[in-house]
Formats: C-alpha cells, sequence, structure tokens
C-alpha cells in the first residue's frame, strides 16, 4: 500500500503540472491572440479615418486602426491617487485591433462615462455606477461614471502593475479637457505576423509612406509578436516546477525500489528455497517485476485522475491571477500516456537493481540469512569510533550504529528526505533572497518619493513649491525622456506593449553631488563634474546593449534627435526599468532647453508609510494649487505591491512541490524503519534474552530514526544552496533582468529541523511500538 501512495504522489506531482502547463501555454496564447494584437503602435501627430482606410490598402499590411492612449489620475481614496492609463477607442462595437469584451454594466459606454478593467475595479475602491474622480495631463479634475467593465486579456493585470486601465470614448477624452484627436496607429502586418524582423521591415516601409503624405512619425512601440505580457515568466516557471515534480517521481520510484528490497530482504531465505527446487533467476526476478508493474498500475489509476483534477485547478488560479479565461480545461491524449508510462516505467527500472542483485544470490547464501550482522563489531572504522565514546548511553551508540548497518538503503532514505528538506528551504531561501533584493533596492535609493508631471515647468519654481511643503526634507529635479536604440533609418522603435510600461528605456538626469541614489558599480565608474557626453547604464538598460562594455559608444535617439554617448560605467540597480544616467548639462544638450524638470525626486523627513503618504498629499495639494499637472507619483509601497504580485503564486508552488517531497520523504523514512525492524527482529531476541526492555528497543529504533532525519537535514542545507541559486537566477533574471542573491534563511533550517525531528519520530513511533512488543520466543522463531 505505501509504494502504490508513493508513486501515485509522484505521478501526481508530475501530473498536475503537466496537465497545467499544456492547458495555461495553450490558452494565454489564445486569449492573447483572440484579441488581433497589434504588430505596432504607430505614434504620430494625428491619424484621420481617411488615413486608417488608406493604409488598411498598403501591401503587407493586414488591418489598421486608430486610437489613443495617455496617462491620468484616478483618485481611489480621499486625497489618493493611482495611475490611470486611458484607452482611446472610436467606436466599441467595431474594434478590429487589440480588442477586448464586455464583462459586466453598460456596452458600450456612454458618452461621458468610463468602463475599466475588471482586475482594476478593487484599485478604485468603487462599484459601478459610482462617479471616479480623473484627472488628464491637460484638464482639470472631473467627475465620470464608472459605467462598466471589460475584459481585456491583452495586458498584465492591474493589480501586479499597480495602474488603473479604463477606455472611454473620443467625447469622453474632450469631456475631461484633452483633445479628440486620436493618434496613434495600430497596424497588424500580414506576411510573417509572428516574426520581429518581418514587423520592422513592414514598419519601416509604412513610415517612409506616412513621411511622403506629409504625416509626423514619432516613436513606434513592437511589442514581442504574439505573446502575453508575462507569458515567457510564466513558461519558464512551469518548466522549472515540471523538473521539481520530475525529481519528486524519481524519489517515488526509489521509495519504491527501497521497498522492495526490504521485502526482498525479508524473502532472502523463501528465494534460496526456489532455487532448490528449481526456479531460475529470471523467473524469480518476473514476479516482482510484475508485481512493480501492477503497483504502478493501480499507483497511476489513483494518481491519474487527481493530477488532472488539481492540475486543472491549478491552472485556474494562474489564469485568475494572469487575468485570462480558460476557454478550455482539455488536456491532451499524450500527456495521459505520459502519465501511464513514468508511473510504470520509472519505478520499474529504479526497482530492476535490487530485483537483479537479490534474484542472483546463490542457495547457499539465502538459506545461511539468519537476519543478524555478518560482521562483528569493530570491524569497520565507524564501529571502532563509537566503540571508543563513553559517557553515552549504550542505546543511542547502538542506534547510531545501525543508521549505518545498511547503507544502500540509508542512502536511499536520505535522498528522498534531504531532497524534501532542499526543496522547502529553497522555497523560503528564494522568498528571504526576494525579500533581500526588495531591502537592497530600498537602501540604493535615497528618497521616498517621485513625481512625474505631465509637462516640463520651470526648475526653480517647482523645487521651491515642493520644498515649502511641511515634512519635505530634500528635492532635486531628476529629468527623464523615452530612449530607443538608434537606427540607420532614423525611426524611434521601442519593444515596450500598449501599457508603455513593460520594455521601456529611459535617458534621466542626475543632479551634480547628488546621493538620492548609490548604485553598485558593475563596471566602470559613476558620473563626474564635466561629463558632458558620459552615460552610465543601468544593468536593466545593458540587457540591451549586451555588447557594449565601458569606453564604447552608444547611438540613441532622444526627443526625436539622434544622442551618442560615451559608456563609463555599468551599474546595478533593481526594480528600475531600464534607464541611462546622464549629466544635467548632457540632458540640456539632448532636450536643446534648460532649467525644466519633469521629475522631482523628495525625501520626507518621516520615512514611514503614513507619513509618506500624508506628505504626498500635500506636495499634490501645493502643486495642484500652481496649476501644475501631476502624471504620477511611485513610492516604495507601491513598488512593493507591483513586485510581490508578481512572485508570491511561485513561492506558494514551490512550497506544495515540498510539501509532496516531504510526504515522500516521510513515507520512504516509514518503510526504511518498518524494513529495518523486520531484519532486526532476532537481533531484538538477542537484546531482550540479555535484559533488554521494551523501553530499551523502543528507544533504540526511535533514536535510529531521529539519527538518519537529522543526517538528511545537515544534507538539505547543503542541497539547498545550489537549488536556492539556480532558482533565484531564474527568478531574478525574469523579474529584475539579474539573479537574486543566494540568501539561507535562519527561519527555512529551523522550521525544517523541526518538522524533521518530529516527522521522524513519527514516522518511528509505529515500527518501534511492534518491535517493542516482540516476545522473545517470537523473536528467535522468526525465519
Amino acid at each position: 500500500m505505501m509504494m502504490v501512495i508513493a508513486i501515485a504522489v509522484g505521478v501526481l506531482g508530475v501530473g498536475t503540472i503537466l496537465s497545467a502547463y499544456t492547458i495555461l501555454t495553450r490558452e494565454i496564447s489564445r486569449n492573447y491572440l483572440n484579441t488581433n494584437p497589434a504588430s505596432a503602435l504607430i505614434e504620430m501627430d494625428k491619424v484621420s479615418d481617411s488615413l486608417v482606410n488608406a493604409v488598411r490598402l498598403r501591401p503587407g499590411i493586414a488591418d489598421a486602426e486608430a486610437s489613443s492612449t495617455l496617462v491620468g489620475r484616478v483618485e481611489v481614496k480621499p486625497d489618493e491617487w493611482m495611475p490611470l492609463l486611458l484607452f482611446v477607442v472610436k467606436d466599441f462595437n467595431a474594434m478590429r485591433v487589440n480588442t477586448f469584451r464586455p464583462d459586466s454594466g453598460a456596452w458600450p459606454p456612454p458618452d461621458g462615462s468610463i468602463v475599466l478593467e475588471r482586475e482594476a475595479l478593487p484599485l478604485v475602491n468603487a462599484k459601478i455606477g459610482d462617479a471616479l474622480s480623473i484627472q488628464t495631463p491637460n484638464g482639470p479634475e472631473r467627475e465620470v461614471t464608472l459605467s462598466g467593465l471589460v475584459h481585456d486579456p491583452g495586458l498584465a493585470p492591474a493589480g501586479q502593475e499597480q495602474t488603473v486601465y479604463g477606455y472611454i470614448t473620443p467625447s469622453t477624452l474632450a469631456l475631461l479637457g484633452e483633445s479628440r484627436t486620436l493618434h496613434i496607429l495600430k497596424i497588424v502586418v500580414k506576411d510573417q505576423p509572428l516574426h520581429v524582423t518581418a514587423i520592422e521591415r513592414t514598419v519601416s516601409e509604412l513610415s517612409v509612406w506616412l513621411k511622403q503624405q506629409g504625416n509626423t512619425v514619432h516613436e513606434i512601440r513592437i511589442p514581442p509578436p504574439g505573446k502575453h505580457p508575462h507569458q515567457n515568466q510564466m513558461k519558464s516557471i512551469l518548466v522549472m516546477m515540471l523538473i521539481f515534480s520530475l525529481l519528486t517521481l524519481l524519489l517515488s520510484a526509489i521509495l519504491t525500489a527501497t521497498m522492495i528490497g526490504g521485502l526482498l530482504a525479508q524473502q532472502v531465505r523463501q528465494i534460496g528455497v526456489m532455487k532448490a527446487i528449481g526456479a531460475r533467476s529470471v523467473q524469480i526476478a518476473s514476479l516482482y517485476l510484475v508485481l512493480i508493474v501492477l503497483i504502478g498500475i493501480v499507483a497511476v489509476m489513483i494518481g491519474l485522475p487527481a493530477s488532472i483534477a488539481v492540475g486543472r485547478f491549478f491552472a485556474s488560479v494562474v489564469a485568475q491571477l494572469l487575468n485570462f479565461t480558460l476557454y478550455s480545461e482539455a488536456i491532451p491524449r499524450w500527456v495521459y500516456i505520459v502519465q501511464l508510462f513514468i508511473g510504470v516505467l520509472v519505478p520499474l527500472l529504479i526497482a530492476l537493481i535490487p530485483i537483479l542483485k537479490a534474484t542472483r544470490t546463490t542457495v547457499r547464501e539465502a538459506i545461511n540469512d539468519f537476519g543478524t550482522s555478518k560482521k562483528k563489531f569493530g570491524t569497520r572504522r565507524l564501529d571502532a569510533w563509537l566503540g571508543r565514546i563513553r559517557g553515552l548511553d549504550r542505546t543511542l551508540i547502538l542506534a547510531l550504529r545501525n543508521t549505518f548497518r545498511r547503507r544502500g538503503r540509508l542512502l536511499l532514505t536520505l535522498s528522498l528526505l534531504a531532497a524534501a528538506g532542499g526543496m522547502f528551504m529553497t522555497s523560503l531561501n528564494v522568498k528571504s533572497a526576494w525579500e533581500h533584493n526588495l531591502a537592497d533596492a530600498a537602501s540604493d535609493r535615497h528618497y521616498d518619493l517621485e513625481i512625474r508631471l505631465n509637462h516640463p515647468e520651470a526648475e526653480q519654481k517647482i523645487i521651491a513649491i515642493v520644498a515649502s511643503v511641511p515634512g519635505v526634507q530634500q528635492v532635486e529635479s531628476w529629468n527623464l525622456v523615452p530612449a530607443a536604440a538608434q537606427r540607420s533609418d532614423g525611426l524611434e522603435i521601442v519593444r515596450t506593449y500598449p501599457d508603455g510600461g513593460h520594455g521601456s528605456f529611459n535617458i534621466r538626469s542626475v543632479p551634480a553631488g547628488s546621493t538620492m541614489i548609490q548604485l553598485t558599480q558593475l563596471s566602470g565608474r559613476w558620473l563626474q563634474p564635466g561629463d558632458t557626453d558620459a552615460v552610465v547604464l543601468n544593468h536593466t538598460a545593458h540587457a540591451l546593449f549586451p555588447t557594449v562594455k565601458v569606453g564604447d559608444r552608444i547611438s540613441l535617439t532622444a526627443n526625436g534627435g539622434p544622442v551618442n554617448l560615451r559608456v563609463v560605467g555599468i551599474a546595478r540597480e533593481i526594480i528600475t526599468p531600464a534607464s541611462a544616467y546622464v549629466s544635467p548639462d548632457a540632458f540640456a544638450k539632448i532636450m536643446g532647453k534648460t532649467g525644466q524638470t519633469n521629475a522631482l525626486r523628495i525625501v520626507i523627513n518621516n520615512h514611514d508609510t503614513n507619513t509618506i503618504s500624508s506628505v504626498t498629499r500635500e506636495i499634490e495639494r501645493a502643486l495642484e494649487k500652481e496649476n501644475v499637472s501631476i502624471k504620477t507619483d511611485i513610492s516604495e509601497t507601491r513598488l512593493d505591491s507591483a513586485l510581490n504580485g508578481h512572485v508570491y503564486i511561485l513561492i506558494f508552488t514551490l512550497i506544495m512541490m515540498a510539501v509532496l517531497m516531504a510526504v515522500v520523504g516521510g513515507l520512504g523514512l516509514m518503510s526504511t524503519m518498518a524494513i529495518n525492524v523486520v531484519e532486526r527482529t532476532r537481533e531484538f531476541g538477542i537484546m531482550r534474552t540479555i535484559g533488554g526492555r521494551s523501553g530499551t528497543v523502543l528507544r533504540n529504533v526511535i533514536s535510529e530514526g531521529v539519527f538518519i532525519g537529522l543526517l538528511s537535514w545537515t544534507i538539505s542545507i547543503v542541497i539547498s544552496l545550489p537549488l536556492s541559486f539556480y532558482v533565484g537566477r531564474l527568478i531574478g533574471n525574469l523579474a529584475f533582468k539579474s539573479p537574486l542573491p543566494l540568501v539561507l534563511s535562519p527561519m527555512a533550517v529551523v522550521i525544517w529541523l523541526t518538522v524533521i525531528v518530529l516527522g521522524s519520530i513519527a514516522a518511528s513511533a509505529y515500527p518501534a511500538k511492534q518491535a517493542s512488543r516482540l516476545t522473545i520466543r517470537e523473536t528467535l522463531a522468526h525465519i
């Protein structure tokens, strides 16, 4: 029964992840492609209906549509605002590119109202029918009715990005104080729509034609074709989970081999008798192999349906977190076949080793097996070392010696328990490394708040306004402008999604002598006075130019013109988009003007969350009083909320996988102790004849189980280090473009020590109790 449970647990782990993987990878792609995502979004001065119709007739263009996006703010609590990304849709009933569908409420939204992406509703603390206070870059604060919700699977979840997504008509846009003119041309290419080079070629040709028609082409966004913003991250994590689940299955197979080895140890003399009356090794081995196959089939019958159900549930949880719909939970036939084969073949192959070893035993060796050790105490180095120990309970010394009595079986048991412990500690180590990374990022930033403005303002005026707010300690101007790698055709192409966030790249000015950030230099140096053409890339920006090194020059496009800079340093900067840092003089040269600012970084006297929120509200009031339009504010709290939403599902999954491994490990320890008790039955009889009591036997068996548990705990610490390194590398590169640091969590070590000691006692208790109840007659009569 224990073998069936162990294999079923392994099949459950593999089947769950494999089922979820096939569902999620299919459905996230289906959801995203169903929106007919734009191959490119071309920002222009204006996009008319006649231009859209003309573009649709161009060679290589499958479809085109006009739209607009802009970043505003929405009040989520009294005097507390969040970024609002507005998508302007001309006709909600005739969308062709980047489509979405109604979820609840009015459709299409009446003029003067707004619909939100369904995942954004919890962020605004409102319900359908409520009035939302909204402010756009060029308009005053207005109240707009929330008329409904939509589902837009082409965007990253609003909660994870800490951004509210809203959809309005051009009439509503005009009501908010903005121009009705649409300025984004969305296109879908006809030939090779999933190849970046083909898209770039078509967009380049189209841009030339647009300019010939007298249009102004600004920025061009080409998102990764055919991929949801979080698709690569999801697939990478699922592959990692699949690897760990296969490890669980392997451990289950090892457990099966351990149990078969124990069964064979009990039947050595029976095997000898069978051979004595003419049975061949092949015939005897076939009996046990058939048994393994039958056990595997039963285990698959138990584990497979459970894995399908759990896999579908897990897929639904991930789909909800990533905000896409599971249109189908169908699982391919090959998944069932794979589970059947691995549930039967893997245990069979692993168990083949002890079966062949036992069935090759000679008749003489089998008949002479009495269940006691053939070696005298003291013949091994360990025995000699134990014999020199004084002052320690002899029972404990005997338990320690018996721990190493069957070294092959001990190795298998340790593998089970250490792998489970290593996995468990890895999950908590990664969690600690994530938190350590956030703490490092916070320590790099010596400011509490960043405020970005919709339009450049007089620098000295803005700094004076903010500095006058009670609670503000220091204010600096940190200008920024979007940038892109320079191309031979002069186009400014960036790799961002329609939300404008994923894949963004900015040039930022650093005030001379500023201490608001102190980054770790990976190579080169930081900016110095007199650097007029120097740039320091953070590691995320360097990932966009992987061949660039210190001393090289990079050519960029920013503010509509070429920019050529000399790389003097590459710095590690966590939780920050790709940024290129330049001096104020270099930034002024890029922009063609001085004395203005569009972003501020602020240090507040007290750094607690409540004080920062309170001072932020006062700063916003002061700026609004002077008619300064605020684009967004970014605080540490909001950054933490956005990032933590990306990682906790992974850590939870890791812990669940560790629990499965721990179950297999616990079964392994229980099996090992039970087999050891059976093998040592006559030994216990000898102990009882020379005065050993039931309590002595009980203590001896439980002590042996605890020793094995403690050994596995030590090994699991060692195993967790490389595991934590590689998992942290994967997660860090996905989230930060930089590996997470290797952190050994003391809490993880202590928790697993507690679990392993209590688990070892529990796993050894039943075999120990059975052994302590044996009479002398029963033990000595044991064959």
